[in-house]
């Protein structure tokens, strides 16, 4: 179910295609320069309650999620 969201925020943020790997818990993203940016779908996962590398989770957004979509260090 995370893996589904992350990938949502990040379409919905402008990435034509998301992959998010839940091993490794990376996010492969492809997008268009002129209509979205790496920094924009890196905010819109962290709107959602997703960290990103450069921006931490909303954590309103973070505490509705689902429970196994919740880690231990942020609760």
């Amino acid at each position: 179910m995370c893996q589904k969201h992350i990938e949502k925020a990040a379409k919905t943020a402008g990435a034509s295609k998301a992959n998010c790997d839940k091993k490794t818990k990376i996010l492969t993203i492809s997008y268009d320069e002129s209509k979205t940016s790496n920094d924009a779908i890196q905010k819109g996962v962290a709107a959602v309650g997703y960290d990103t590398e450069k921006y931490p989770g909303d954590m309103k957004a973070y505490k509705a999620l689902d429970e196994c979509c919740q880690y231990d260090d942020k609760k």
